[in-house]
């Protein structure tokens, strides 16, 4: 395990010894290579400049630009500290935009939990349209049945869950989306097949092919609420989910 560091004994902006002031100072007299000209674009006086970039040499201990008559320029040691201080300043610069945007949703992940039966049609054009919407944000899939879900929802795992063929979760915040019908394949000689539709009763005595370790076991009992007949195969999640002999 990492040990924490003491940041009262670390040096630099940690102990408050270099101001960040004194840094963006810094930049800018090394992009106009002159005090007073820094200064105009920083709209602070010359004194303050010089003053500052004076005491971060003493902090630092290094000469850090060579004065001349008409400017200054860099010294080796000055061009190496300038460049750390430049991608230092734009990594806080992007966690300050990075930490906004989080924040009012335009970009992060969204860590989705969903039913294998369910990931086309409807729910295919919603995330769609999401993606299109917030192109900034990722959407990380997970899936698995409706009581997995749920359980990673209350442990915080994921940001949200779609479930099937469940009206009420007490302790969540859901809301009901869309409806479908379920459709049964049938051969042209089962009596079943000239009814033009079918009850959960009618297909008591019948017997479904899943996937052994699919949701069919589960789903098609949550829907007829019963047991039907199943007989388990080890086939690809690409197989038909369910059929009758």
């Amino acid at each position: 395990m990492r040990r924490a560091r003491n940041i009262s004994k670390v040096g630099g902006i940690a102990s408050g010894s270099i101001p960040l002031v004194s840094l963006i100072q810094l930049l800018s007299v090394a992009e106009y290579l002159n005090f007073r000209h820094a200064a105009n674009a920083l709209g602070v006086t010359q004194s303050s400049v010089s003053t500052r970039i004076k005491a971060l040499e003493e902090a630092l201990g290094i000469v850090l630009f060579e004065r001349r008559h008409r400017g200054v320029r860099l010294t080796e040691a000055g061009r190496h500290f300038v460049y750390e201080v430049s991608v230092g300043i734009e990594q806080i610069d992007h966690a300050v935009r990075t930490a906004g945007a989080v924040a009012n949703g335009t970009v992060g992940r969204l860590t989705i939990g969903l039913h294998g039966s369910i990931a086309t049609g409807f729910l295919a054009d919603l995330r769609r349209h999401y993606r299109a919407a917030h192109p900034e944000i990722e959407q990380s899939i997970i899936e698995g049945a409706s009581s997995h879900t749920l359980a990673m929802i209350r442990e915080g795992e994921l940001d949200v869950a779609f479930i099937v063929n469940v009206t009420d979760v007490p302790d969540c915040h859901s809301q009901h989306l869309w409806s479908e019908a379920l459709v049964i394949a049938l051969p042209a000689t089962h009596p079943l097949a000239t009814l033009k539709s079918l009850i959960w009763a009618d297909l008591v005595t019948e017997t479904f092919l899943v996937r052994q370790g699919g949701p069919g076991r589960s789903f098609l009992s949550i829907s007829s609420g019963a047991w039907p007949n199943m007989d388990d195969h080890r086939v690809f999640s690409g197989v038909t989910l369910g059929g009758i002999h």
